[in-house]
């Protein structure tokens, strides 16, 4: 070893890479070696235990059919399933068991070519705004509440690192290669040139997949529970009228981490999936509140990038000179969220009920995301056409409470909010935790307790707020319906070292990913003007089968018939749509259920009021006419 040989490195350190032991050339695709994605079962991963029909899975990629039917184990007729996998030739086949099925709140999945309505559905699925070379590989979709959907999207192939041009003369370099395999020989030193961590590299598709089971078993708890409350009035009943959109968009990064200059480069190419759920829960105040009046749309967003299968470190050698390269980790992210009208444009008046949360709370980690938001006046929940025929069972109420929140703690990520302008929410996360630290006497060891699990795994941050879109710009019985927008860049980090005898160099960098902007086209909220009728029993005998018509259609068909009976002063209450009405009623002997009479009241005007009694009319049973 001699004092010139030495000297040549540190002199072309900024410009130069080591020199390769391998012939390895950058991938064009994601391939299964030792510094690229491989197949790599987890035994901890989630599979799905409830029975599943899978059907003719041909329109999707091989390993994407292999992953299917890996995590779906329990295998059942379609009837039976809880989750269906279809082509599009089965959705037709099918057509009545799965009706059935979707009756019974199955989760039916479907290529994203297929056309929904042979389902019978008409599920709210993400658009691209732009970049349509990304396309949906399935939806999954399931009837309960107001309806769930979940895209699974696919990515165009990554592109090849690009690729570097030398800085250095030929000889120049030459000279560089003799130095360091010299070095080599007289070292001894030998090492595997991607000595990586076999639990950091796991199958895309086994990721995304298991992701996915994640949400299936969320969607299915929540049916549980929903289904468990009384839908008796706004404020138990607005977890089900909520609309569930969630958007998993996949990304990946093939880059070339050192400055490769004659030399093979190191490379490190990961993909992994990013989560963004919306639940929207609309309310709708009548003209009657006034200033008061309009949409209301709470809204809490979740957001979870799934960073773990960005997380690939590893050291190699070239030649004499070692190196380690970390990558990728969390870095930064902002997401912007809108609510435009249907051509993107701006909505008039549109400004916070409740404000964001949570603010900038930089000094804390630990904040709950939620708080009770309260409605008062006449409010109806949910989207428009919920109620058959103008009838109202539940998501009316005069004045309602809801409280939605969760705590939770977001360790070593700091986060900032922008909500100046309300039509445009934007959340900015990023880390400032990692530590760029090496250890010169074990140069194989990977010191992953200096990029905090947050980074290097997963996290989620939960939001909320509300926004009220007033009444000069929706107005009683309207159907204007609006759009919510997404945009999202996240940014991952890689930093590259490498020395000989001492350090040569050291090298962090940071690439962007813009995701494609896409958005859903919200539902009407049922915006109908409603008010209450009651009917007070003021005779001695029982009243049965009260029964209510449109007015002048009292020889069809009624609209809702009360199943219930009612004794002396007890009232039949029904909400109803603004309008005019008949009622049928007849009273009967409690005990022997003979029937005395027939009964009808003509010409009962149902009209909206700011409270109970101005928007209920009280009618009693001795004014009805005997037929």
């Amino acid at each position: 070893m001699t004092t010139k040989a030495w000297g040549i490195l540190p002199a072309m350190a900024a410009a130069l890479l080591m020199v390769s032991c391998t012939n390895d050339k950058y991938p064009t695709q994601f391939e299964g070696d030792g510094h690229h994605i491989v197949l790599n079962k987890a035994p901890n991963w989630n599979y799905f235990d409830l029975p599943a029909y899978v059907g003719d899975l041909s329109a999707y990629p091989a390993e994407l059919q292999t992953v299917i039917n890996e995590f779906f184990p329990r295998r059942a007729g379609i009837p039976d399933a809880k989750v269906i996998f279809l082509s599009a030739s089965e959705m037709t086949a099918n057509s009545s068991e799965l009706a059935e099925a979707l009756d019974k709140d199955a989760f039916v999945i479907y290529p994203g070519p297929a056309d929904a309505s042979l389902l019978g559905i008409n599920p709210v699925i993400a658009t691209l705004e732009e970049a349509s070379e990304y396309t949906p590989l399935f939806h999954c979709h399931s009837n309960y509440g107001a309806g769930v959907t979940y895209t699974f999207w696919a990515e165009p192939a990554p592109k090849a690192p690009e690729a570097v041009a030398s800085s250095m003369s030929e000889s120049e370099w030459q000279a560089l290669v003799k130095t360091n395999q010299s070095l080599g020989a007289e070292s001894g030193y030998v090492m595997s040139d991607y000595d990586n961590d076999a639990d950091f590299n796991v199958n895309y598709y086994q990721t995304r997949i298991h992701t996915f089971v994640n949400w299936l078993e969320s969607s299915l708890m929540e049916q549980v529970m929903t289904k468990a409350s009384p839908y008796e009035d706004l404020k138990a009943n607005i977890e089900n009228l909520g609309q569930r959109l969630t958007h998993n968009f996949p990304y990946s990064l093939s880059k070339q981490i050192d400055k490769a200059t004659g030399s093979d480069p190191d490379v490190l190419s990961k993909s992994s999936s990013l989560d963004v759920e919306y639940r929207i829960y609309p309310c709708y105040m009548q003209s009657s509140n006034n200033e008061n009046a309009g949409d209301y749309y709470s809204v809490v967003a979740t957001v979870t990038p799934h960073n773990g299968s960005m997380w690939g470190p590893f050291v190699g050698s070239h030649g004499a000179c070692r190196n380690r390269v970390y990558g990728f980790w969390f870095n930064k992210m902002n997401m912007a969220t809108s609510l435009v009208n249907t051509d993107g444009s701006a909505i008039g008046g549109l400004e916070y009920f409740d404000r964001p949360i949570p603010e900038n709370k930089n000094t804390s980690k630990d904040y709950s995301s939620g708080k009770s938001i309260s409605f008062s006046g006449t409010v109806s929940g949910g989207w428009g056409g919920s109620q058959a025929k103008g009838v109202f069972n539940a998501g009316l109420s005069f004045g309602a409470t809801w409280t939605s929140s969760t705590n939770y703690t977001l360790e070593t990520i700091d986060y900032s909010l922008d909500s100046s302008d309300p039509s445009t929410v934007k959340y900015n996360y990023s880390t400032n935790n990692v530590k760029l630290t090496d250890d010169y006497d074990d140069w194989n060891k990977i010191n992953n307790e200096d990029f905090p699990a947050p980074v290097r795994t997963e996290f989620s941050s939960h939001t909320m707020w509300t926004w009220h879109i007033p009444g000069s710009t929706v107005k009683d019985s309207d159907t204007k319906k609006f759009k919510l927008k997404t945009k999202i860049t996240i940014n991952y980090a890689t930093w590259y070292h490498w020395r000989g005898s001492a350090e040569f160099d050291s090298n962090k960098k940071d690439y962007d990913i813009e995701l494609p902007e896409f958005s859903w086209e919200l539902k009407a909220p049922d915006r109908t003007p409603w008010g209450f009728i009651n009917l007070r029993n003021a005779s001695n005998y029982e009243m049965a089968h009260v029964s209510y018509y449109e007015a002048g259609k009292e020889d069809g068909e009624p609209l809702w018939t009360n199943s219930a009976s009612f004794g002396k002063g007890d009232e039949a209450r029904v909400a109803l749509k603004e309008g005019t009405y008949s009622i049928r009623w007849d009273l009967i002997n409690g005990d022997t259920q003979e029937k005395f009479g027939t009964y009808i009241y003509h010409n009962v005007k149902v009209h909206q009021g700011r409270d109970k009694e101005s928007a209920t009319i009280t009618i009693s049973s001795v004014d009805g006419q005997k037929e």
